[in-house]
């Protein structure tokens, strides 16, 4: 009886491991392959900006002339924006290199402030000054990525993007109270801004037909203005600022009516099974 027991046990197992090796599973498409799915497709991604300040301060030069001088501490700090983006997707044929492109409009507002206190040296006077000051830019954003992703669970992927962004600035608001000597320092992004900028996120794909994707972005090199071996940081009065969007994007799949009746033959099931090829006749 328990040799009987151990001859089954030992078949049952021997011939799970065939099966294993015959047919092996594989992880259900997030972008569908089997040409149901309609390529385009919208989104809308709703999300916050925030202009990231430098981390240490230093106290800085401004102005060294004979017997005068002109060193100030200037303190930039980030504010919360608002971001609203919404656009068409274009998911590619081969999705090898790329899965899909995405083009789309947003609203971006960029806001922070800077503070600063300072010293003015002339001769045998000694002067001191403290100011502070606030930005607040709204733009018109259009934007194109191209978007690749990495299928890390059966539903949930890594989303890594390459794009470009123009900006057009429609409004803008600057206070500053300061002397004048800090003026000088001063600049500000030009009215139109274009940039190179990557995005990284983590999907998930709730439904069949909803993909819900977190993600920050920042921009790497700007060619306008001039990038300066700043990396995609702007400056506003006398500090740089990185601008950072954390967005939640809702990516809608369509598929064309009768879809949910899949033919067997493109059944998702069947399409899990790979068949070993040392097992073909």
């Amino acid at each position: 009886m328990i040799r009987a027991l151990t001859i089954a046990g030992t078949l049952f197992f021997a011939g799970s491991l065939c099966a294993q090796s015959v047919y092996g599973r594989k992880k259900p498409e997030i972008y569908p392959t089997d040409g149901k799915m309609r390529r385009g497709g919208f989104y809308f991604a709703p999300g916050i900006t925030y202009a990231l300040p430098r981390f240490k301060n230093e106290e800085e030069e401004v102005y060294n002339n004979a017997d005068t001088s002109y060193t100030a501490l200037f303190d930039p700090n980030g504010k919360i924006g608002l971001y609203l983006e919404a656009g068409w997707f274009h998911a590619t044929n081969d999705p090898i290199i790329l899965d899909y492109w995405d083009f789309g409009l947003a609203y971006k507002q960029l806001r922070g402030t800077e503070d600063f206190t300072s010293t003015l040296m002339a001769g045998d006077s000694i002067g001191h000054f403290a100011g502070e000051g606030g930005f607040n830019d709204k733009h018109l954003t259009l934007h194109v990525n191209a978007n690749k992703l990495f299928q890390v669970r059966d539903y949930q992927f890594i989303q890594f993007s390459l794009g470009a962004n123009v900006d057009w600035r429609f409004s803008t608001a600057h206070d500053y109270t300061a002397d004048f000597t800090a003026l000088n320092r001063w600049a500000f992004p030009p009215d139109l801004v274009g940039q190179v900028h990557v995005k990284l996120g983590y999907g998930f794909k709730l439904t069949q037909r909803l993909m819900v994707i977190p993600a920050i972005e920042t921009p790497i090199f700007s060619i306008a203005p001039e990038d300066d071996g700043n990396f995609g940081k702007m400056q506003w009065f006398s500090s740089t600022y990185r601008p950072l969007i954390l967005s939640v994007r809702f990516l809608f799949l369509r598929y064309p009516k009768g879809f949910d009746c899949v033919p067997v033959k493109h059944n998702r099931f069947e399409k899990s099974k790979v068949v070993n090829p040392s097992y073909e006749r």
